[in-house]
């Protein structure tokens, strides 16, 4: 791509003579001061402020030139966090069409800067930094139609895919290629005599922006001096956080997660602007930092998707040029994460996402240490010295994460997003009370951007089931029919499901039995009827994986109730479906051990017609779901034995050293799930002296392939597995 667009540059003398020295300058600070005023309107979206945000682009786009490139983008990345917060098709096509935009307006604005040799960094070639948007605009729109269930829609993201990828290496040669004739990243004193000073009443002003020595007449023009200046005055109250209104962040700033080390905050405020951490450069030129933040967020980024691809698509891109590496894939978003702008709170949300999610890609209790190298010193492709994360931090990266998180909350105090992120954090920990206290302590009438609302009240309903308030949860659950888009009837289903485990506790004497009929009754109307609400909040044109789980439980029980000839249709229900439900959001990871024990308790204890009748594909979920519960709780040979003994020979056997399968379709994710977990028990068990049978596990659970419902995410978490004991010591 570089070398196609540089055969456009046209011959020599058509370059910088087309431009007078001053307007070659002007040129240079206002594409510094656009990529500011960008920054700072996506902080102010990050801020819960989409609106004032959207107006400063607004305002921006009015006053600008030809190039609206940057703000294009800016607006492509706004609606990107919308649209994959939410998941809704009409925003995703919205941000499609905005990032297509800015792909086009990108390679334009590149073609520009290189017909007129206009330098706008020390350090790359005219129009590097316009490679970065389009490598970002392209990554970010290929995302988004991977997210399609059209195949036509996936099969161009490849192509994009492998754009942005290749784009990428070639930006990687660019920066290998300057640091060899640079060794450090600072402007030594050569790279000064190279850049913009100010002759001033006072003390010399030099501005990082201007990578080029200006003329006498320049260097005494006030206009270009307070341009300048008003440019590195944007960029230090950026960097410090004090650019979008709030006031110094550095007096929010905790060392410790939950509502109570915020009661502890000094209340004295600090009135200068301090930066929040030592890895800001703030000698680092605007452009510059875009570059290299926005490279290592995009690489980083597409290095991870592509490692947790599942196997058969993942073969197919290797084949065409391009495979994934999932440690240099999270080195490089950590390496985003250091700078104090948008690439940075997204790398962020990405591995917020990836350690501490809903659906965790790195199980906790497979902490199998990786082998890579020790920590170094050396430089890396920012602007930074920093120590390379080794294998272990990369897998339990710990105080690390959340200290990052917890700069992001102080940077933006306005913003759910972040505070959900603290809830997510808390939760992964086992502190789910104090997850519930910090959620429940913003109105969420307030948050402004409704995807985030909407992530809100589901979290708190998942963190809520993983406590057993059943009742607090289906409310939550049932709000969301009001304010979102997305599954109504799984949230019906679901809700359901929580009533029907408070009726059960009802009548086991666990809870009070004054509402045991409303219970009852809540139960069997939400969970009959969701199915009534298919088709009619779904995504693209077909139901999501978890609405055909539902489906085919629903069908499972009315079957079931024929079958025995039952009048009350909740007898027909076997395992309890709630806790079938936690496991898909990482529940048993994070019950507390009382919550453990109710778990084991409703599982083996409660009885109806359904579960003495023994369905074997009812006690082989049961079974799956008590053995989980059992290691959680310390007893992991118990739960071994469970698994070994009820569930496994069910559908999997060894016959001739080879691995055989039944193909089961009753209950699709159990199978695999079952496998990947039985490489976790060895795992428990044995440490690295079973590590070559826990990898053997892994392939068995990986080998039963199948376009099962949910096949995706049991998929990425088996691969994300074996990943990790490929690499290990």
């Amino acid at each position: 791509m570089f070398r196609v667009l540089g055969a456009l540059r046209g011959g020599s003398k058509t370059a910088e003579e087309t431009m007078t020295p001053e307007e070659r300058t002007k040129t240079v600070l206002k594409q510094a001061h656009d990529f500011e005023l960008a920054l700072r309107a996506m902080d102010y979206v990050l801020d819960d402020r989409a609106e004032q945000g959207l107006a400063l682009l607004d305002e921006s786009e009015k006053k600008d030139g030809p190039d609206h490139t940057i703000n294009v983008l800016a607006r492509g990345v706004i609606e990107f966090l919308e649209a994959t917060l939410g998941f809704e098709a009409a925003e995703m096509k919205k941000a499609s069409a905005t990032l297509a935009r800015a792909e086009n307006l990108s390679l334009k604005s590149r073609q520009r800067a290189q017909k007129l040799a206009l330098r706008s960094s020390s350090l790359y070639p005219p129009g590097t930094v316009y490679a970065v948007t389009y490598t970002e605009s392209c990554l970010l729109h290929a995302l988004l139609m991977l997210f399609s269930e059209s195949m036509m829609e996936a099969a161009k993201a490849v192509l994009k895919l492998r754009k942005s990828y290749y784009m990428l290496q070639e930006i990687l040669e660019e920066i290998k290629k300057a640091h060899k004739t640079k060794k450090s990243m600072m402007y030594n004193s050569e790279a000064s005599e190279s850049s913009a000073s100010f002759i001033t009443s006072g003390a010399p002003f030099h501005s990082v922006d201007i990578p080029f020595v200006l003329t006498p007449e320049e260097q005494k023009n006030k206009d270009l001096l307070k341009f300048a200046e008003e440019v590195h005055k944007m960029r230090t109250e950026r960097l410090s956080g004090a650019h979008i209104g709030n006031p110094p962040a550095i007096n929010r700033l905790r060392n410790e997660l939950g509502l109570q080390a915020m009661d502890s905050l000094p209340k004295e405020d600090i009135k200068e602007h301090t930066y929040l951490t030592d890895d800001i450069d703030a000698s680092q030129a605007t452009i510059d930092e875009f570059i290299h933040s926005g490279v290592n967020l995009c690489f980083g980024i597409l290095q991870v998707v592509l490692s947790l691809l599942p196997p058969a698509i993942g073969a197919v891109l290797s084949v065409i040029g391009f495979r994934g590496s999932r440690e240099e894939g999270l080195r490089l978003v950590w390496k985003s994460t250091k700078q104090r702008n948008v690439h940075g709170c997204i790398g962020l949300l990405g591995l917020m996402f990836y350690y501490d999610g809903p659906f965790q890609f790195t199980d906790d209790d497979f902490d199998i240490p990786a082998t890579v190298n020790k920590l170094s010193t050396t430089k890396t492709n920012d602007s930074m010295a920093s120590l390379e994360m080794d294998g272990p931090t990369l897998l339990h990266p710990g105080k690390i994460l959340e200290d990052a998180l917890l700069q992001s909350r102080a940077l933006f105090p306005n913003s759910a997003l972040w505070l959900l992120n603290e809830a997510r954090m808390l939760s992964a920990k086992g502190r789910l009370e104090e997850a519930v206290a910090l959620m429940d302590s913003i109105e969420v009438s307030s948050i402004h951007m409704r995807q985030v609302k909407v992530l809100m009240i589901f979290d708190r309903s998942i963190t809520l089931v993983h406590l057993h308030e059943y009742e607090r949860a289906a409310e939550d659950l049932l709000s969301l029919l009001d304010c979102s888009d997305w599954s109504h009837a799984l949230y019906t289903y679901f809700a359901g499901c929580c009533y029907l485990e408070n009726w059960r506790m009802c009548q086991m004497g666990l809870k009070d039995k004054e509402k045991e009929a409303f219970y009852k009754e809540k139960a069997t109307e939400l969970i009959f009827n969701a199915e009534k609400l298919l088709g009619k909040k779904t995504f693209k044109a077909k139901n999501l994986p978890l609405d055909r789980f539902m489906l085919r439980k629903v069908e499972q029980f009315k079957q079931t109730k024929n079958a025995l000839k039952l009048e009350d249709p909740l007898d027909a229900i076997a395992t309890s479906p709630v806790h079938e439900l936690a496991y898909f959001y990482n529940g048993y990871n994070r019950m507390t051990e009382d919550g453990l024990e109710l778990t084991k308790k409703m599982l083996t204890e409660y009885s109806n017609p359904a579960i003495v009748a023994a369905n074997p594909d009812q006690e082989l979920i049961k079974n799956i779901l008590l053995s989980l519960t059992l290691r959680r709780l310390g007893d992991v040979q118990e739960g071994c034995d469970l698994l070994d003994e009820k569930v496994l020979p069910k559908f999997f056997s060894v016959v001739n050293g080879k691995p055989k399968y039944v193909k089961k379709t009753e209950d699709p994710w159990a199978y695999p799930t079952a496998l990947y977990e039985r490489a976790l028990f060895t795992w428990k068990l044995k440490g690295m002296e079973g590590l070559a049978e826990s990898k053997e596990w892994l392939y068995r659970a990986q080998g039963y392939a199948d376009d099962y419902e949910l096949s995706t995410r049991i998929g990425m978490k088996i691969k994300a597995a074996i990943d990790r004991v490929e690499h290990a010591n």
